[in-house]
């Protein structure tokens, strides 16, 4: 039985396969379309044989601690092997305990102003690793030893043990707590943990990408999660397609890789079916996730009404960027400007924000103004090339269940970026969710390199960026983009009288009120509505959605 489910699965994998990825452009819409009813029949008779023989479910991609916690011992960040023996201490007791760690990084203050907490702060002996082990002891399962070579694959043994990592400073220390030492991980490679009998055993709906030298960040996360915890050093995409090739499809994967850099890190998770969360400076997730979900509410996006003159959206990029959120994204450059209100503004928010962070979300959600409004970003439940994967079915999947994270959080819009997929099939599997009323379009290479093009897909609007606020980048500054939008057209009947705007993140305005990089990002695109003529309108994400849409027809 198993094996006619997998030719029957084949077969329409082979149909979906010979059919063309892409259209060139408006005249094969009608051919595009078939070719999506064509592949949305396959799936969804994929979909009945799947439940009919009980093909496994993914996991919840964005993993939640079992216990919320009710008391926080917070503790400065630790430093050293210190942070490894912590960080993996703060996962388990995650998963089992009342009383958690957390540790004072990036915006804490803000997320844990109105988490219903009791919080401690720890100081002396009372928050070194020696005293913590010998306090929460009955609650892990002994540790792993590890040296230096061997601490990546310790993350992950541990969290199949439900132990801490000790290195072998902090053996002694373990010892005098009572623990036991369930693994040898010393001098363990990533190949020694793999033929181990605790891999097949890790968590394949979600891994790490993390250097242990960034420790406790996610190392906290991936412990709690039974995750596989490594790829940092993987040099060519080659090798991580085969690294990542045991996950699930529509996993993510949390971190980043620095040394195969942004492109080829998404490039080969994208082959594989799967997502990037930038994450790698990501303090307390295990923590975080533990507090319940909420359903976000936003402000009603205003009537659109189409009238003589240029109409402008702004976003701000950036949002699929989950460490920023935690960190930077609330300070004064940002969303936390003294700017923020004055003027419509979108603000990109990645899709496990509500899982990973719920207090957070909850936090900014009561803090935006009538003015600002959250959107999806960036591509899916990840950062991740849609027109790179190689399933298609897995693909609508992924899409299925952002849409329910987009309801939950209330996120009506969806910026996508890819690397030359305007006109790919993949947008057109998005625009078809139930919540989602419009897709925002930026290409890798250049953000505006679709120069405002426009098209319907399941009626909705499917927009590439016309404009970049980006330092360095040919016409990027706020003059350069205020005089191309004073100078355009202005009837409202013509698709070329919209410009979606992105705002980059790492540019601004330095003390001297020059446009530069790592700037106050807000001033600079208050300089740019200011240069704006009289006769520029600015649009919220949906009512800019819903103007386009009714210009295309």
């Amino acid at each position: 039985m198993k094996k006619t489910i997998a030719v029957l699965l084949c077969l329409c994998l082979l149909l979906v396969g010979a059919v063309p990825a892409t259209a060139a452009g408006k005249q094969n819409n009608a051919v595009n379309t078939a070719l999506l009813c064509v592949e949305d029949f396959l799936f969804q008779m994929t979909e009945r044989l799947r439940g009919l023989f009980g093909c496994r479910e993914a996991e919840q991609p964005f993993p939640k601690a079992k216990v919320t916690a009710e008391t926080l011992l917070l503790l400065d960040t630790p430093r050293g092997d210190a942070a490894l023996a912590l960080g993996s201490l703060q996962g388990v007791l995650a998963n089992v305990s009342q009383t958690q760690l957390a540790f004072k990084d990036g915006a804490y203050r803000t997320y844990l102003a109105d988490a219903p907490v009791e919080i401690e702060e720890r100081t002396g002996e009372r928050a070194e690793a020696a005293a913590l082990l010998k306090e929460f002891a009955d609650c892990v399962n002994g540790y792993v030893l590890c040296d230096e070579a061997g601490a990546q694959a310790a993350v992950s043994v541990a969290g199949v043990l439900r132990a801490v990592v000790i290195p072998e400073s902090l053996q002694d220390a373990a010892k005098a707590a009572g623990l036991t030492c369930r693994e040898d991980a010393r001098g363990w490679t990533d190949k020694t943990l793999r033929r181990s009998r605790y891999f097949t055993k890790l968590n394949r709906s979600v891994a790490f990408s993390q250097p242990v030298s960034l420790a406790p960040k996610l190392v906290d996360y991936a412990v709690m999660a039974g995750a596989y915890f490594g790829f940092s050093d993987s040099a060519e995409e080659k090798d991580c397609k085969r690294l990542y090739s045991f996950l699930d499809d529509n996993a993510v994967v949390f971190g980043w890789n620095a040394v195969l850099g942004e492109y080829g890190t998404v490039a080969a998770l994208s082959a594989c079916n799967a997502c990037l969360i930038p994450a790698d400076h990501a303090c307390n997730l295990s923590v975080l996730s533990g507090f319940p979900s909420v359903d976000q509410k936003q402000t009603a996006a205003a009537q659109p009404e189409a009238r003589a003159g240029h109409t402008v959206c702004l976003f701000l990029s950036d949002g699929d960027n989950l460490q920023w959120m935690l960190t930077q994204f609330t300070g004064a450059a940002h969303f936390g400007s003294p700017l923020r209100g004055e003027f419509p503004m979108g603000w990109g928010v990645p899709a496990s924000l509500n899982d990973t962070a719920p207090t957070m979300a909850q936090r900014l959600y009561a803090d935006a103004a009538p003015n600002d409004e959250f959107i999806l970003q960036i591509s899916g439940l990840g950062y991740t090339f849609p027109s790179r994967w190689k399933d298609p079915f897995a693909l609508r999947r992924m899409y299925g269940a952002l849409s329910q994270k987009m309801a939950r959080a209330d996120l009506r819009i969806a910026a996508v970026l890819d690397d030359g997929g305007f006109y790919h099939r993949a947008l057109d599997v998005l625009a078809a969710q139930e919540n989602v009323s419009g897709v925002f379009y930026l290409d890798y290479d250049n953000y505006a390199g679709m120069d405002g093009a426009a098209r319907l897909s399941h009626g909705k609007p499917i927009i590439g960026a016309r404009y970049k606020l980006w330092y360095g980048q040919p016409g990027g500054s706020p003059e350069e983009i205020a005089a191309a939008v004073n100078a355009a057209s202005k009837d409202p009947a013509d698709p070329d009288a919209y410009s979606l705007i992105v705002a980059h993140a790492w540019s601004g305005l330095d003390a001297e009120g020059d446009f530069a990089g790592y700037g106050d990002t807000m001033a600079a695109v208050r300089r740019l509505v200011d240069l704006f003529d009289g006769d520029v309108r600015l649009a919220s994400p949906t009512e800019f959605a819903a103007l386009v849409k009714e210009t295309l027809g």
